[in-house]
């Protein structure tokens, strides 16, 4: 359905519709022509009259020739025609047509007239004055054209009342009428109304020919004469005007006129030349009352249709009113859209889509609505009809709704979104389906409806559902971008897998998709998002070139450029890649540009511009725990570890949970001597060791083990941390005298020999104690025979300082004085040093948390020189041992001993010397440990044989019994 139809469009097909009842009016069975006859030999006869006086003979035959086969049994075509073979000197064919009309109109009146007309008197009329010869003179000088010698013989009072006369004066008054000399036809009838010598049929014949001349002033005159006041007169004389054309005389005339219509058909006629009049004058149609319900009808659809066109919206409204409700619907519709009725005018559409065949309506009546503004009852009325199968216009209809969802999403409401997003039948209806969820931006319908992810959904399609994933499903969304791509190689598509695929993290396809998007396609955004992307993955070179294209294109020099720039240099210039960070810093202070520029600084040995660096960085981002802590390392580095705990606590505040951290703040606070904070850390270390794993208890998982080593050594640190006093006590026991025992006691040999020592840290350093005093009471069997270590007991009191953190290297001085009266003892000063290694944490002989069991290795030197006695003794001794775990906290240790000890007795001048090797078996105990501590305590027992290859004893052969406990 268009819109509403212009006016004169309208008015066109009023006046096709008052034209049309002509044709269906057969010809009149006394011959007369038909109205719609009339209409269309009105320019025919016209023109046959203007040649007629014009004297044009081929012409007005012609004319009236055309005018005759129109209406072939026509008295009027018979007599136009017969009339113009008359006047041009052609009387035998004239009376030929005449003969012809009689077998169609044998009783006619005008015919008989005519005929009789032409017809001389058998006798010489050239001087007779009876009637009959003064109309036979009449009639000779009305052919040769004399009107006015024809009038003379009028003038005879005898002739003029004659019936040849009569016949004479109504053939001038036709003639009058014909040859338009309209004063001459009013005089002519003026004088027979006063004689009364004219019948009703006459004057509507004259009526008629006038009517046919378009001399509609004359007729008019003669119809106010009287007898022409019938409503058939009233619907000629209309009829007529309208064939003329004139409205305005049309509508002055109907204006004038109230017939009463005893015909439907007339009375129809009446109200289709009301149409015609209606644009003069709207009232004429408006205000008529038909007689005939069915012409009331079409009136009021007439009158509907003009008020429209005019935009009266009132008069429109009222003959709606007189109209059922259920037609004209088109009308009350487009009348609601006029007024605003948006509510109604949906209503009305809706029951013409309806009926049958209105599916085809439903384009033109939701675009009306779209149009005017009515986007929520266009959206109804299209959803109702959704999704429009069997409508030929069904694709456009599919691509309103999504341009008014794309416009107006808000208009949707939740069960609008239900319905859209079941999926459709066809693939064909699913990809249309699509651009409506895609208008709406309804990610969860598009989900919906390419759940079957079918291969013959458009690369648009597959677009759409890479937007909707996004960041909530990134590798589907990545998927669906790579699809769309196989489908259409546009570069928007690639750009989209571009940037989603890195968002994925999946370097490789980002790269392989940023490098099948020409460098002119890309703008200087994309060139940085390709470049980064190389450089995620190291491709340094591909990452130039773009920082290449990207600068020759003009691209903004910023802080990035030259970050993203200095990445790419790196690898194969450094320095020029320290330079692009000072340009970037320069540009754009930022935390990460400070970072990594410190960290080249630091790369080529200037560590005092990268503290600098790390300390701008730092203050950009002060809440950045990664480069607190990388601060932290720096102040270690130039030797501050109080600036270093500052940034290591900032850091550990930022990100409590990381172990790193904990550890490094632990180790830190113990090099700054905080023994209390340090162990606090230390705690907090163990704590998020057993938060992050349980430990192992096989072995068999090598991340594991390393776990359970790290959480061991950070309880025997927090332990030793904890520990203020230490308790150690050793006895040997052995079969014969040996050095063995000197190690306590250079000099002396003895049996057996037994040893306590209590020992109290004064100060703590960044590994062990460097401070602590201590005090020992030993002795040794008395004699070779004796068993039990008891007799010459001597107490020594000194001091052990750890000089080194990296080296466990230990000088004392020791007063050593006689606890009981011995010939062999006496008062005396020792000072010593001594030194432990074990060549790496896995060889030490404390508890190893995983594993089986641990190979175990000592190397130990010990230098002791006595101020009083003048003697100096060196221990070389070196143990190999395997620890085999038996169960948690217990071992067996096979080992290898070899020990050696020279003893200057005389200041050089007497040395002696024992070398020996022994092997034995040792049982360990730990035991004593807590959660945070590991075990504190250990007791072991051993037996060991021993063979001096040189030795100052007499025995060379030995076997110990020896106890150890460490408290």
């Amino acid at each position: 359905m268009k819109r509403q139809l212009p006016a004169r469009c309208a008015l066109a097909l009023l006046v096709m519709a008052s034209v049309w009842p002509w044709c269906a009016e057969s010809q009149n069975s006394n011959g007369d022509s038909s109205r719609y006859q009339n209409f269309m030999l009105y320019p025919h006869r016209q023109a046959g009259y203007a040649a007629l006086r014009a004297g044009d003979e081929h012409a007005a035959i012609a004319e009236f020739t055309k005018a005759r086969q129109l209406a072939p049994q026509s008295v009027d075509t018979a007599l136009d025609l017969a009339e113009a073979y008359r006047h041009f000197g052609h009387p035998e064919r004239a009376q030929a047509v005449l003969n012809e009309q009689l077998h169609y109109t044998p009783k006619d009146a005008r015919l008989h007239a005519a005929l009789s007309a032409p017809a001389a008197p058998a006798v010489d009329c050239s001087r007779d004055n009876r009637p009959v010869c003064r109309a036979k003179r009449g009639f000779a000088d009305l052919q040769a054209g004399d009107v006015a010698k024809a009038e003379t013989e009028l003038s005879a009072p005898d002739f003029a009342r004659s019936p040849e006369g009569l016949t004479l004066r109504h053939a001038l008054v036709q003639r009058a009428i014909y040859l338009g000399d309209d004063q001459r036809a009013e005089t002519q009838l003026a004088e027979l109304d006063a004689q009364g010598q004219t019948s009703v049929d006459e004057r509507h014949q004259w009526f008629t020919l006038m009517l046919n001349l378009g001399k509609f002033d004359a007729a008019r005159q003669l119809q106010s004469r009287g007898g022409l006041d019938a409503p058939e007169q009233d619907l000629a004389m209309a009829l007529a005007i309208s064939s003329h054309g004139d409205r305005k005389l049309l509508a002055s005339y109907m204006a004038s006129r109230q017939p009463v219509f005893t015909s439907e058909k007339d009375e129809r006629q009446w109200v289709n030349l009301l149409a015609m009049a209606a644009r003069e004058q709207p009232a004429l149609l408006d205000h008529y009352t038909a007689r005939y319900p069915a012409n009331a009808t079409w009136q009021a659809q007439l009158s509907l249709s003009l008020a429209m066109a005019r935009g009266d919206h009132a008069v429109a409204r009222n003959m709606l009113a007189r109209l059922p409700a259920e037609r004209f619907r088109e009308e009350r519709f487009d009348l609601d859209m006029e007024q605003g009725g948006y509510a109604e005018a949906r209503s009305q559409a809706e029951a013409l889509i309806a009926q049958p065949e209105g599916y085809r309506l439903l384009d033109p009546l939701s675009y009306r609505l779209l149009e005017a503004g009515a986007t929520f009852e266009a959206k109804q009325l299209l959803l109702d009809a959704y999704p429009f199968a069997g409508n030929p216009h069904s694709a456009a209809l599919f691509s309103r709704v999504a341009v008014l969802a794309g416009q107006q999403p808000a208009l949707f409401s939740p069960d609008d979104h239900a319905r859209l997003r079941r999926p459709l039948e066809s693939m064909p209806l699913r990809i249309q389906q699509l651009h409506i969820l895609g208008a709406l931006r309804d990610c969860e319908g598009i989900r919906q409806v390419m759940a079957d992810l079918s291969p013959d959904y458009p690369a648009e399609s597959w677009r759409q559902l890479g937007d909707c994933y996004g960041k909530e499903r990134p590798g589907l969304a990545e998927y669906a971008y790579a699809e769309a791509g196989k489908r259409s190689f546009d570069s928007e598509t690639t750009r989209a897998l571009a940037y989603q695929a890195y968002s994925t993290q999946d370097y490789e396809t980002a790269l392989q998709a940023w490098r099948s998007v020409p460098a002119a396609h890309m703008q200087p955004a994309d060139l940085i998002a390709a470049a980064t992307t190389a450089l995620t993955i190291h491709e340094t070179a591909v990452a130039r070139s773009w920082l290449d294209t990207y600068a020759a294109q003009g691209g903004k020099k910023d802080g990035n450029y030259w970050w993203l720039r200095a990445q790419a240099d790196e690898p194969h210039d450094p320095a020029l890649a320290r330079n692009d960070l000072e340009n970037a810093v320069a540009l754009q202070p930022d935390a990460r540009y400070y970072a990594r520029l410190a960290a080249l600084q630091s790369q080529a040995g200037d560590s005092q511009q990268a503290l600098i660096s790390l300390q701008h960085a730092s203050a950009l981002a002060p809440d950045d725990s990664k480069l607190a802590a990388s601060l932290g390392y720096a102040y270690l580095q130039a030797g501050a570890p109080d600036k270093a705990v500052v940034q290591f606590e900032r850091a550990h505040q930022a990100d409590p949970e990381n172990a790193g951290l904990t550890r490094q703040l632990l180790y830190v606070h113990q090099k700054l001597g905080d023994t209390a904070q340090a162990r606090w850390y230390a705690t907090q270390a163990i704590d998020q060791f057993d938060a992050a794993s349980e430990p192992s208890t096989d072995g068999t998982d090598g991340n594991a083990s390393d776990q359970d080593d790290q959480r061991f050594a950070l309880r025997r640190l927090h332990e030793d941390l904890g520990r203020k006093w230490s308790f150690n006590a050793d006895m040997s026991l052995g079969d014969t005298v040996s050095s063995a025992a000197n190690t306590a006691a250079p000099g002396v040999s003895y049996r057996s020999y037994a040893q306590l020592e209590a020992q109290y840290r004064l100060l703590s350093g960044a590994d062990t104690n460097t401070l602590a005093a201590y005090a020992r009471l030993f002795a040794g069997s008395d004699g070779s025979s004796a068993v039990w270590p008891v007799h010459a007991v001597m107490l020594g009191v000194g001091l052990h300082w750890k000089p080194l953190i990296s080296q466990n290297i230990v000088l004392s001085v020791e007063q050593q004085t006689p606890a009981s009266n011995n010939r062999d003892t006496h008062n005396d000063t020792m000072l010593r040093a001594s030194g432990s290694w074990s060549f790496g944490p896995k060889l030490t002989d404390d508890w190893h948390a995983s594993g089986w069991g641990w190979f175990t290795q000592n190397f130990y030197v010990d230098l002791a020189h006595y101020l009083r006695s003048k003697q100096s003794v060196l221990t070389l001794d070196y143990r190999f041992g395997l620890q085999d775990k038996l169960v948690q906290g217990q071992t067996i240790e096979p080992y290898v001993h070899l020990q050696y000890t020279g003893i200057d007795r005389s200041q050089g001048l007497s040395y002696t010397r024992d070398a020996r090797v022994g092997l034995g078996v040792q049982w360990n105990l730990w035991f004593g440990e807590t959660r945070y501590d590991a075990y504190p305590h250990r007791f072991s027992v051993a037996i060991e044989d021993q063979h001096a290859f040189t030795s100052y004893l007499r025995e060379r052969n030995a076997v110990f019994l020896i106890l150890r406990t460490q408290w």
